[in-house]
């Protein structure tokens, strides 16, 4: 099956790249097999004529392209209750619970949100047949605003606005510690833990992580209400940088924080919740600014704070 096309300008910084590394860096959620199918069967045209993998950009060109659409897994829409934030014919943005896993993986076997949203409307097939318009995730752990495509147009927009970080990220979490400045900014590289293969660390070797963070209130000196934005979207990134700071995340054993560190905060979870989401429409190109309300038990942590500390 061959998806819907799209037209992509190069801009004249791409000039000299070849172009399945180009359309790979751009679309990284679209495999090399699906890129090198498409170009086999001559889908990617640039400025109308179909062009090789090996096709040096020169700038300024026009791509058409089409992919080709991987084989279906088998998913079964599962019927679950949806807190949605925003739907249209193009996407819908859903308010994820911390008890939901975004979609299927290893090992994986209770209903995810894919399915529970399978239920509710159709998703791109592009991509990952096993994550269905998925264009970007959140821990099973993490509340909070996720984003899902469900035109094969609007997935492959989504994913190159993430790729060109025009979509801003929004997160609240609560860390351990206290700060002496006010806001701040981590460019650590991350990568995925040499020894522990569900972590992720810090690495010279890694691909690029930037976090910014604001001080929101500080509880004594034990704790910190955060809002942090991120400018890449690496797996983990934001529990691994304040783990790296040394202000590991309230409840984040996985990454340094220490259940003695308070007898009287005891986290529900990871406190780390997604509260808001802007980007421009893929279609329309209209400014959505998606906000979420932390969840209840968030609220009950800080209300905690606020009367010990």
């Amino acid at each position: 099956m061959i998806g819907e096309e799209q037209i992509i300008v190069v801009r004249e910084n791409d000039r000299g790249k070849r172009i399945d590394k180009f359309l790979s860096e751009l679309f990284q959620n679209v495999s090399r097999t699906q890129l090198k199918k498409s170009f086999d069967k001559g889908l990617i045209l640039v400025n109308g004529i179909p062009m090789p993998a090996k096709y040096v950009l020169r700038g300024q060109e026009s791509i058409a392209l089409r992919l080709i659409i991987p084989d279906s897994a088998t998913l079964s829409p599962v019927s679950m209750p949806l807190d949605i934030l925003f739907e249209d014919e193009d996407v819908i943005v859903v308010n994820k619970s911390t008890d939901v896993v975004v979609h299927k993986g290893n090992g994986t076997s209770v209903p995810t949100l894919v399915e529970g949203i399978l239920s509710h409307c159709r998703l791109s097939g592009l991509g990952n047949p096993l994550r269905p318009g998925v264009v970007h995730r959140l821990d099973k752990n993490t509340s909070g605003a996720i984003i899902f495509a469900k035109t094969d147009r609007a997935y492959l927009q989504l994913i190159r606005m993430f790729a060109m970080r025009e979509i801003r990220k929004t997160y609240q979490t609560i860390v351990c510690g206290t700060f002496t400045k006010n806001f701040g900014e981590i460019s650590l590289p991350v990568q995925r833990d040499n020894f522990v293969r569900t972590k992720m660390m810090v690495s010279s070797n890694g691909k690029e992580a930037i976090t910014r963070w604001y001080v929101l209130k500080s509880f004594g000196q034990q704790f910190t209400h955060l809002q942090v934005n991120i400018l890449t979207g690496r797996t983990h990134q934001i529990r691994v940088h304040m783990a790296n700071i040394h202000h590991p995340i309230l409840g984040d054993t996985t990454y340094g924080y220490n259940k003695n560190f308070s007898k009287l905060v005891v986290p529900p979870r990871v406190m780390l919740h997604a509260s808001e989401l802007v980007f421009n429409h893929p279609r329309t190109k209209k400014t959505i600014s998606i906000k979420v309300q932390l969840p209840q038990d968030f609220v009950q942590i800080l209300q905690l704070l606020a009367e010990n500390f």
